[in-house]
């Protein structure tokens, strides 16, 4: 059947524009930019279980000090309905009798009922009340709410700060598996180099067949030991997403290596000095102090009196009562002058004070010296990052040496064998002592109260 003209002129104008849109260059996706350091320290700081704990802590530590200060607002009360009464209310005299009077003789003056208000009435009272003036027991509360606030506040940071920690670490231990699962592959590599040149040596009998056969139980072990490498990876990667705040998804791209860990400016005595005074942990608990001595002050006033001042406006409606509104005004004075509990609550307040200060002292202690380990065990894995270093350059030479001496049959295979796993192991352990300055810096700067993210902000990638 023929396809109509005006048919065909659609049918080939749409199949040029297909035609054209395949041609049509289509610009390249955007590739996903590297998971770096400071990326994942910002995240968990605001997606972590830690820093959400932090922020409904924090939530109900401010509603508690707005609590608090509400204190030194007026009440204002209402109150109103309708009334009904069985009967209505009235004021009765019973009759009496007067006299003899003269002239009169007795008078007998008979029972009398007055109403005094309906049966049924709307009957409304509005009243304001205000302390004015109840010895600082106001004050203290809201500087004790204020503390305690603050001391959320630094708590919060404080756990952040090692949530941020915990990750850095779960990162590092990400891209110790990542350098050690490069290693493998080149390993991989040189070993099938290696069995390249030890089957042509072998087949024109220069070496054993044992040679070649080291060389092939070595690339058996090598791929063994990457299948393992790939499944601790993926358990690596989950547990980082999960230190995120965030579900495990698919593989995310990571830096293929980092920069020396960024230098320290402080020495031991300046690293004790800065945990007792900077870490978080013992700033909340000072702050917890402060909130406890403010609980005591507030016990200690509890038995002064409050002056009290209360302005009223009440409405009755009852047509036998002129006026049925009244205005009242009322200043006097409140005072409970024994309460046998109050002794009990001072001293459990003194003694949750005792407590603070305690724990203050013995958190920076524990702060310095945990502050004083990290900081020497950081510098002992700078060190041996420096000795790594060296180490691996020897091997490299090593291995090339017992290369060109095997290739001369001046070497066994078993010596190239040797080699390459001390090239592998001495490369195994520079990334793994790089990664394990990076995890003692990070938890020392959480001790030190510093930023993170800041501190690592020019952690990149090496070039």
């Amino acid at each position: 059947m023929p396809i109509p003209v005006r048919s065909l002129k659609y049918y080939l104008a749409i199949k040029a524009l297909g035609l054209l849109g395949a041609l049509w260059p289509c610009p390249p996706l955007a590739a996903q930019a590297p998971l770096t350091l400071p990326a994942v320290l910002r995240q968990a700081r605001t997606a972590s279980l830690h820093a959400d704990l932090a922020a409904l802590a924090q939530r109900e530590a401010d509603a508690d000090r707005a609590e608090a200060q509400a204190a030194f607002l007026p009440d204002l009360q209402f109150q109103g309905g309708h009334m009904t009464l069985d009967q209505d209310p009235a004021h009765r005299a019973a009759a009496f009798t007067v006299g003899p009077l003269p002239g009169l003789g007795s008078v007998t003056v008979p029972a009398q009922e007055q109403p005094l208000a309906q049966k049924a009435s709307w009957r409304f009272q509005v009243t304001a009340s205000y302390a004015v003036y109840d010895f600082g027991r106001r004050a203290s509360l809201v500087a004790a709410a204020r503390a305690k606030a603050a001391a959320v506040t630094l708590r919060g940071l404080d756990d952040v700060a090692r949530a941020q920690a915990e990750a850095a670490g779960r990162y590092l231990a990400v891209m110790a598996l990542q350098a050690r699962k490069s290693v493998v592959q080149q390993r991989r590599l040189t070993l099938q180099d290696h069995l390249r040149d030890a089957r042509s040596l072998f087949e024109q009998g220069v070496v054993a067949r044992n040679d070649l056969l080291r060389a092939e139980v070595a690339l058996r072990a090598v791929d063994d030991a990457g299948r393992g490498l790939d499944n601790a990876l993926a358990s690596a990667r989950a547990s980082l997403d999960l230190a995120l705040g965030q579900a495990s998804g698919g593989p995310r791209e990571l830096p293929a290596a980092l920069a020396p860990p960024p230098p320290l400016p402080w020495d031991e005595a300046q690293v004790r000095l800065r945990a007792s005074e900077a870490n978080r942990g013992v700033q909340a608990l000072a702050a917890k102090v402060r909130a406890a001595a403010g609980q005591v002050d507030f016990r200690n006033r509890e038995g002064a009196p409050t002056v009290v001042a209360q302005l009223g406006h009440s409405y009755e409606q009852n047509r036998f009562l002129t006026p049925n509104s009244e205005n009242s005004l009322y200043l006097g004075l409140s005072w409970k002058v024994f309460d046998g509990a109050r002794p009990a609550r001072l001293s459990r307040a003194r003694a949750g004070e005792d407590t603070a200060r305690r724990e203050l002292v013995e958190a920076r202690r524990q702060t310095e010296n945990a502050a004083a380990a990290a900081y020497r065990d950081y510098r002992e894995a700078l060190a041996a990052m420096t000795s790594a270093q060296v180490n691996l350059e020897a091997a490299r030479e090593n291995l090339r040496i017992v290369n060109e001496q095997y290739l001369q049959a001046f070497a066994k295979g078993g010596d190239v064998l040797d080699a390459e796993t001390l090239l592998a192991e001495c490369t195994f352990s520079l990334s793994d002592q790089l990664c394990r300055a990076y995890g003692l810096q990070a938890g020392l700067l959480a001790l030190l109260g510093e930023d993170l993210e800041a501190f690592y902000a020019h952690a990149t990638p090496e070039p």
